[in-house]
């Protein structure tokens, strides 16, 4: 009987409904609030905190990167002029191609005016005309784009 009896009152406190406590739960809601106005911006300072590091990090990447990209540059200026040197190219072209030095007679100077390349005509007996060695009229302008890569331009003026 004994059991009996506690069990029955096991079902009688179950049907009891404890009261809120008020003052405790005003008490709760305060510290949360107060919590929350202390923990907030500290989570907000974390957070900023975080965000420094990381763009800390990435641009001491970054200085190290364009260190490494200066002098990368710097290895090809160096190698750049002297790929590019007159001697090396030379030497390149006669031994490599076989290029020699062109007879006297076959040099030709040449000059730039406006944009168009012309033959400078030597004082020494090619004067242009029909007995002469230059080329005149459109097998000239043949000529000269021959020699400046490319055909020959229109002139202004409608000649």
């Amino acid at each position: 009987m004994t059991q009996r009896a506690g069990r029955q009152r096991l079902r009688i406190n179950a049907r009891l409904v404890r009261e809120r406590d008020q003052a405790r739960a005003r008490e709760l809601r305060r510290f949360l609030v107060y919590g929350a106005l202390v923990v907030v911006p500290l989570l907000a300072y974390v957070g900023q905190r975080v965000d420094f590091l990381r763009l800390s990090y990435r641009v001491e990447k970054l200085k190290q990167e364009k260190q490494q990209l200066l002098e990368s540059h710097k290895q090809l200026i160096v190698e750049r002029s002297y790929l590019l040197a007159p001697d090396r190219i030379e030497r390149l072209a006669r031994r490599q191609l076989g290029l020699i030095d062109p007879a006297p007679e076959d040099v030709r100077p040449v000059m730039l005016r406006d944009g168009r390349v012309n033959l400078e005509e030597r004082r020494a007996g090619r004067t242009g005309g029909p007995e002469g060695d230059t080329a005149t009229g459109p097998a000239r302008a043949a000529a000269l784009a021959a020699l400046a890569g490319g055909a020959p331009r229109p002139r202004g003026d409608g000649r």
